[in-house]
């Protein structure tokens, strides 16, 4: 078969790479074992899209407070208060992109080597889209409401430890309460506009421990899923899943290593708390999972802390703005140069936790680098 022409080359991509029949390859380029993001959030068959400048929904607050004991002849009286709030926060944006010359020897060949080769860039392009978004959704996220590049916010924005501040210290002989408190330099906006301050019930439930123990981060575990109401509707769903779980408790690799040995020594069922079924370690039937990207040291968002987050999925939302959902351009020339083509892909999107206190997160009481995680 001839060379295609370069003339013919661009509508040729346009018209068949996405239809061309992927090749296999062996990739050894992703730094890490698996990606929640792309497992929980983007699989969805169809993401929430929003439109306006910023992502909003509404929270109650608080409640008309009309009941009382009656009798006979008893007038009734009413009040009326107001019982919304809004929450609010911006799009953040995303992009990646890769480029390539039309004077490289893949495209003076076939149209199948010239799609093959192209298939690994695109392949590539995502690869570090959904890098990014690993690394943005285990992350700390945004630093400040007037940061000028914000990421989404991620589930330790939303959820952030504990940490003694005035008026909202344990109190001795306590390891957790609802004590979750707004983002570091968000104190003043709140999270999600909503301030933690000022309203009791928009703060998650944070906890800690000394030991990974039984009777100290198992026990603190498990009264943070008592008081948030954090318990599957079957018992041990997940012997045999055929889902995604709604409810999941996110840790790193070293804790769930000590939480196998600790369910391993003792009975399969621990006080009713701790079980274990083909090394899926179950706490009160809601399996513990380990996030590479809080453990891996090549993302750069390793946890030394030692969380455990207990995460209630269908609070979340994760959505995007509409039209600017995964949008990829098709071949653009390079305006310095007239063989070269860019492609470029483009994101918008937001993290919401729409119920913070039926999420929570115990860590080690030492705080961060108490607790050392290898790759």
């Amino acid at each position: 078969m001839p060379a295609m022409q370069l003339t013919e080359i661009d509508d040729f991509i346009v018209a068949n790479l996405d239809y061309y029949e992927k090749m296999s390859w062996s990739d050894i380029s992703m730094p890490l074992q698996k990606y929640y993001y792309a497992q929980r959030l983007f699989s969805k068959a169809k993401p929430d899209e929003m439109d306006g400048a910023l992502v909003k929904w509404d929270v109650q607050y608080d409640y008309d407070d009309t009941a009382a004991v009656t009798g006979l002849h008893d007038p009734d009286t009413t009040s009326r208060t107001n019982t919304l709030t809004q929450g609010s926060m911006g799009w953040s944006f995303v992009k990646a992109n890769y480029t390539y010359d039309l004077r490289e020897d893949q495209f003076n060949g076939s149209d199948v080597r010239i799609l093959k080769w192209l298939d690994v860039k695109e392949h590539g392009l995502y690869n570090s889209f959904f890098s990014l978004m690993e690394k943005l959704m285990f992350g700390t996220g945004p630093t400040s409401p007037t940061q000028v590049k914000p990421p989404p916010a991620s589930l330790l924005w939303w959820l952030p430890p504990y940490a003694a501040t005035s008026g909202y210290t344990l109190t001795a002989g306590t390891y957790s309460d609802f004590l979750g408190l707004d983002p570091t330099g968000f104190s003043a906006v709140g999270t999600g506009g909503i301030s933690r301050l000022t309203y009791p019930g928009w703060r998650h439930r944070v906890g800690i421990y000394n030991v990974f123990s039984e009777d100290d981060a198992v026990d603190t575990i498990v009264e943070c899923m008592d008081k948030c109401s954090f318990t599957p509707a079957k018992a041990y769903s997940e012997l045999s899943p055929s889902a995604k779980p709604d409810w999941e408790l996110l840790t790193t690799y070293s804790r769930l290593k000590l939480a196998r040995r600790l369910s391993a020594s003792q009975n399969d069922n621990l006080r009713g708390d701790l079980a274990r079924w083909k090394d899926t370690v179950l706490i009160r039937g809601v399996p513990l999972n380990w996030v590479p990207a809080w453990t891996n040291q090549t993302l750069g968002v390793a946890q030394t802390n030692g969380p455990v987050m207990g995460v209630n999925w269908p609070t979340w939302k994760f959505y995007t703005k509409s039209s600017l959902n995964m949008v990829k351009s098709p071949p653009e020339r390079d305006k310095d140069n007239h063989l070269g083509r860019w492609r470029f892909l483009d994101h918008s999107c937001q993290i919401v936790c729409q119920s913070s206190r039926d999420n929570f997160i115990v860590t080690h009481a030492d705080g961060a680098g108490s607790v050392t995680e290898s790759n």
